[in-house]
């Protein structure tokens, strides 16, 4: 039921602390951040007030406590007017500076949605081209990495933004862009040199090019037995390695990480089974990311999980899989409520996680769910500046279709750093 069917209309003169509202006029009518809210204080009944605004909407079910039973015969007495005037100001000043931030937000995410579907075309090209012509191939895989590796490295910290593309299944250049991302953003932090980062970021966009020389239905026909299928996927980091073979001076580091991306700390991966103290760190850091991708996108017809559902995965049960630090690294960069997340606030306001920033982890960008304001003019909050935290994930099973609809979210996400 929506919060229209639920709702009372109230003289402002009925208010008090506890009582839930919904403006009666839009967003951008009124000086307060919210359309939606409970008042906590005396003095918003006042601000309301003074806004000319003669009734809100009350919402019961919201609430805390009652309206009162009838408005007092003299209207809300006013102290401190000039002040409350002034205080007015600043509001509306600072809600109308905050809209020309969200539309430089939206501007900024729009341009980071055309860098990631440039990359993404990019690396389609060089796969078309890996085999004929290898050398052209690795000058764009090149060209590709060091575009990505120059934004890395302009900022102290890792801003990610949720990207509003469709990834309902695998698709392999969204995958090899995923893992070269989120490899050199793990190199970064861990302090790796900035050759190491290119390094680890070719590896990541070139790890799955031997599986061209693998039928499709080799991943996904039934028929197959599992000896076979296993006994020619798990050839596919040599296959890889032979077309790196085919551009003269690629880096033998390169051809390492690629080879062992499929290696664990344990031993328990493959080709080598080789362990921790064998492998150069570089190549579990993409055996990391590539581990956490398969759990979001997996081949097999099993539920994928979410970012943050597939990182706790990986936190409780695969730990020995991965070098500490790396984890570790990984999980705090990611934050715990990784962008695509819904989440519920402080202020019972539910949204959608759209940017991280790795300075700020508990404080990300979060796009408001508000059935009065159309979704295009949603307002996105940094929750520290709004003085809200995030109480916890929302299933997406748990929501209604309403809202569903409007924050848009997916199981499957794919995001870009900044």
């Amino acid at each position: 039921m929506s919060t229209k069917k639920q709702r009372i209309k109230l003289a402002i003169n009925r208010l008090q602390i506890g009582v839930y509202i919904q403006m009666p006029v839009s967003w951008n009518d009124h000086p307060f951040m919210f359309n939606q809210f409970k008042i906590t204080s005396d003095k918003q009944i006042a601000q309301l007030k003074k806004s000319n605004i003669l009734h809100v909407w009350g919402i019961p079910a919201k609430s805390t406590n009652k309206p009162l039973a009838e408005a007092p015969p003299e209207s809300l007495v006013l102290e401190g007017e000039v002040k409350l005037n002034q205080e007015l100001k600043a509001m509306k000043k600072d809600k109308l500076d905050k809209i020309e931030q969200m539309k430089s937000y939206r501007r900024q995410i729009k341009k980071c949605e055309a860098s990631y579907q440039t990359a993404i075309s990019k690396v389609r090209s060089l796969t078309n081209k890996i085999q004929t012509r290898p050398l052209q191939a690795m000058t764009e895989a090149q060209d590709v990495i060091n575009s990505m590796c120059e934004a890395l490295l302009a900022k102290d910290n890792v801003v990610l933004h949720l990207v509003n593309v469709k990834r309902e299944t695998i698709d392999p250049q969204q995958h090899a862009v995923t893992v070269s991302m989120l490899a050199m953003m793990i190199a970064k932090q861990l302090n790796y040199t900035k050759e190491q980062i290119i390094d680890v970021g070719i590896a990541g966009l070139m790890h799955d090019i031997g599986k061209l020389k693998i039928p499709q239905d080799f991943f996904t026909n039934r028929e197959i037995s599992a000896e076979k299928r296993k006994f020619i996927i798990e050839k596919h980091p040599q296959y890889s390695v032979d077309f790196l073979s085919l551009s003269p001076n690629i880096p033998s580091e390169i051809k390492t990480i690629v080879l062992e991306h499929h290696e664990f700390a344990d031993g328990s991966g493959y080709p080598a089974g080789k362990t921790l103290n064998q492998l150069n760190p570089l190549s579990l850091i993409v055996s990391l990311v590539n581990y956490y991708e398969k759990l979001c996108f997996p081949y097999k017809a099993i539920k994928p999980l979410s970012p943050s559902q597939a990182l706790s995965y990986i936190f409780k049960h695969k730990k020995k899989l991965f070098e500490p630090l790396q984890l570790n690294t990984f999980i705090k960069t990611m934050g715990i409520y990784p962008p695509g997340t819904v989440v519920k606030l402080s202020n019972d306001s539910i949204g959608i996680v759209i940017t991280t920033d790795s300075n700020r982890l508990l404080y990300p960008n979060v796009l408001i769910y508000d059935e009065t304001i159309p979704r295009n003019d949603a307002a996105i909050v940094d929750i520290e500046q709004e003085k809200l935290s995030i109480k916890g994930a929302v299933a997406i099973s748990s929501l209604s279709p309403k809202i569903i609809e409007y924050l848009n979210p997916r199981t499957q996400v794919s995001f870009y750093l900044d």
